[in-house]
């Protein structure tokens, strides 16, 4: 899913508001990232470069014979690492939820929420399993970093907020244009749908959590996780350096 995003050394006013950890960069990527040139640039009908060097969509399937192995671990609890300072690079996850969410897999959480009783029907089941976002966009691999180890070509950026400081960051979305932040959770996939799914859709995502990821990822009870798109984090960071504080 990269696509052309501008160099980031980082984002201070952000990164203060977590209190524990830094920031988490979460980015797609398609394969596409290590071979040169624009698509279809210098391509053959035999799928070669001018050159005689592998087209994208070889140098894509080469890549894709060599990806990183699936996580044991949930992308939550990896997004939460991350923020201690681990960094990612996986081809899959641990949680069936999260890989419907991320695209991974067509099987509907729908009977698993069911028999966890999450929900009182079949029917309350699978119509939350409707509700969830899904990322419906190619990728071979997922890399999650802490943002100082980042290089600037992130897709969502996640933080885990007590609630004062999420409030900062809703006032400096609508500190620009004076516009209403629409705030759309379900309660469940929180990291891997509201933050980053939704997010990525909607420029902003923020949850209360799920019982996976606070469970799981052990993010404080106080605490909620927020995730925003990369095209909506300069503005954000614009926002809050022009804000007033929050008693002043």
């Amino acid at each position: 899913m990269q696509s052309e995003k501008s160099a980031v050394k980082g984002f201070p006013e952000l990164s203060r508001l977590m209190e524990t950890g830094e920031p988490v960069c979460v980015t797609f990527e398609t394969g596409e990232e290590n071979v040169k040139g624009k698509p279809g640039e210098g391509k053959t009908e035999e799928g070669k470069t001018e050159e005689g060097k592998p087209g994208r969509k070889e140098a894509a399937e080469a890549h894709s014979e060599i990806l990183p192995e699936k996580s044991d671990l949930l992308f939550c609890e990896l997004v939460h690492k991350a923020r201690f300072g681990e960094t990612f690079r996986i081809s899959g996850q641990g949680c069936s939820p999260g890989n419907y969410v991320l695209g991974l897999s067509e099987e509907s959480p729908a009977a698993y929420y069911l028999k966890s009783g999450r929900y009182r029907d079949p029917q309350a089941a699978e119509k939350a399993a409707l509700a969830l976002p899904r990322f419906d966009k190619k990728f071979c691999t997922v890399r999650i970093e802490p943002l100082s180890r980042n290089k600037g070509d992130f897709d969502a950026l996640i933080l885990f907020l007590k609630p004062e400081k999420a409030m900062r960051i809703v006032q400096a979305s609508a500190y620009a244009k004076g516009e209403r932040v629409k705030l759309d959770t379900l309660g469940a996939a929180s990291v891997c749908g509201d933050c980053t799914v939704l997010a990525l859709r909607e420029g902003l995502g923020l949850s209360f959590g799920c019982k996976g990821s606070r469970k799981h990822s052990g993010y404080e009870d106080f605490e909620v996780p927020l995730g925003i798109a990369f095209d909506k984090v300069k503005e954000i960071e614009d926002g809050l350096s022009s804000l007033p504080g929050t008693k002043a």
